[in-house]
């Protein structure tokens, strides 16, 4: 994967957190969990105070656009009805390696409320 295309995939800030997430928890993160998370950071609330709503287009975002950037890519290793993984490789290799080299990275702290509640 060349740098342009590694850039491509952190270009989004859910992409970043769909990242973290897999991080922080040891590679594989229920769909469920990555769409409570990345609607707590988005809208900067705590999880607990999310509605289904929020919760709802977070999950239409990784399943149609996120996710398959990321899976298109060879990064993560998605089972669409439950959870996705981080994958094994060079390209995700790749991307983490470039990540270092941003100032927002890990996007943890920047956006504000991490949901660690499901």
């Amino acid at each position: 994967m060349d740098r342009t295309k590694a850039l491509a995939v952190l270009a989004s800030a859910d992409r970043q957190l769909v990242l973290h997430e897999l991080v922080e928890r040891d590679r594989t993160v229920t769909v469920e969990g990555l769409s409570r998370s990345v609607a707590a950071r988005r809208h900067q609330i705590p999880a607990e105070d999310l509605d289904d709503r929020k919760i709802e287009r977070a999950r239409y975002r990784l399943r149609h656009t996120h996710l398959p950037k990321l899976a298109d890519e060879e990064i993560i290793d998605p089972n669409w009805e439950d959870s996705v993984s981080l994958a094994d490789g060079e390209r995700a290799n790749r991307v983490f390696g470039l990540s270092e080299e941003l100032e927002c990275w890990p996007p943890d702290g920047s956006l504000g409320y991490p949901s660690r509640s499901w």
